[in-house]
């Protein structure tokens, strides 16, 4: 929920899937809760596959809130309710809103009851309408459930209605809810901007963007790039890239020492470096020939002699980037931040920057 919070003008107009840890979900005897962020409604309830109960949640987090639904045009069911109230605000006749408002939501909580399964869709749909909110569904396991065709058609409904939703779910359902909802959203790009929001960095999107793009979601670099801009960045041309302090974290580790080593020296010769890393003398060399190979040194001969040079070419380094620690799904660590309370030293090389 941090994530939404933080961002929630990410995640309109969509539906948008948050895998996040089993211990961050609401749990049976929670009720959900209602926040307002940034002008925007945020509606949180626990699914299950008894629809009757999820719709019943979601009523009774919007059952105190009259004075938030003022735009009845969009209206279809409870159109005359929804407008006689704003009338009696206009003229400041609150308590006589507020009665009315009741009475609505008390024969809408009747429908429910009873399972008037029309009149429910169709007073939840037009009050979601006219809310305009972010609707959050925290799911447990899926394949648990003996039926789940309600909740996967009500959904449908309500993106049919253009009402924003959300489901979090444990990450080890996440094959199964993406063939549930095809159509739904990793917003990986909402997590970026949050992790940097933490942290003090104020993003644009094409800047998040570029950062999963070019790390794979790899947090470690994304937060030593951050390290060495600006608080805010707008665009790219802000945004500075520490090629040199990155590289020993993006070449396999086993190299890691000698190309800290190699980025100090810059151009040296075999000789430079052996008594600086532990490592035998013919390691030396195949793991100087491996990073040639790579396009991370040049190797140069004069006069009979061999040197080395490092080489710092974008594309190369892009590549590299790219493919570090690449033993994970990028979703995976970025939408943890939704559970673990991050804090800068949790980093493998935070202390070193």
């Amino acid at each position: 929920m941090k994530i939404i919070k933080a961002v929630p003008e990410e995640f309109l107009n969509g539906l948008y899937l948050i895998p996040t840890d089993r211990g961050n979900l609401l749990e049976l005897d929670e009720n959900g809760n209602f926040e307002v962020v940034n002008n925007i409604a945020i509606i949180r309830v626990l699914a299950t596959p008894n629809l009757k109960k999820a719709i019943a949640k979601i009523v009774y987090q919007i059952k105190d809130k009259y004075y938030l639904f003022k735009n009845h045009k969009k209206a279809n069911w409870l159109k005359n309710l929804l407008e006689y109230m704003n009338n009696k605000i206009e003229f400041d006749k609150y308590y006589r809103a507020k009665k009315a408002w009741y009475r609505g939501i008390g024969d809408l909580f009747r429908n429910i009851r009873k399972w008037e399964f029309e009149k429910v869709v169709g007073k939840i749909i037009s009050l979601l309408k006219v809310l305009n909110p972010i609707v959050v569904f925290d799911v447990h396991d899926i394949r648990k459930w003996h039926y789940r065709k309600s909740f996967i058609n009500f959904v449908k409904e309500l993106r049919k209605n253009s009402i924003s939703v959300v489901i979090r779910y444990p990450i080890d359902c996440h094959e199964e809810i993406r063939e549930i909802f095809p159509e739904g959203i990793l917003n990986t790009k909402a997590t970026i901007r949050y992790f940097a929001k933490v942290h003090g960095y104020y993003i644009s999107d094409r800047v998040a963007e570029y950062l999963l793009k070019i790390t794979n979601g790899n947090l470690e670099t994304i937060y030593l790039i951050l390290r060495h801009s600006k608080r805010e960045i707008k665009n790219l041309r802000e945004l500075k890239i520490p090629w040199l302090r990155i590289l020993p974290y993006i070449v396999d580790s086993k190299y890691r020492k000698l190309v800290e080593v190699i980025i100090e020296l810059r151009k040296f010769k075999v000789e430079d470096i052996t008594y600086k890393v532990n490592y035998k003398l013919s390691t030396i060399y195949r793991y100087l020939d491996e990073l040639v190979e790579l396009g991370i040194l040049t190797k140069i001969k004069h006069k009979g002699k061999v040197r080395f040079k490092i080489r710092l070419n974008r594309n190369i380094l892009l590549t590299l980037l790219k493919k570090s620690k690449n033993n994970y799904l990028h979703w995976f660590s970025i939408f943890l931040l939704d559970s673990i309370p991050w804090d800068i030293q949790i980093f493998e090389f935070s202390k070193s920057i």
